[in-house]
């Protein structure tokens, strides 16, 4: 069985903007504000805060380990 990689944010990332557990969802990127695809990449802490990434941003600032 494979595993999924883990993702990473690249380093000199700009501040990012967290949804806070039980919050309406945004509709913008947590990076850049820009409109989200209509399937972004979404993360979670274990806590319920979540980030969630428009394609740009993903290309400039994800990477795996």
């Amino acid at each position: 069985m494979m595993k999924a990689p883990r993702l990473k944010i690249r380093d000199g990332c700009p501040p990012l903007s967290w949804g806070h557990p039980d919050s309406p969802q945004r509709e913008l990127c947590s990076v850049c504000h820009g409109k989200l695809p209509d399937v972004p990449l979404m993360m979670w802490t274990r806590e319920g805060f979540m980030l969630q990434f428009c394609d740009a941003c993903v290309d400039k600032w994800i990477t795996t380990e």
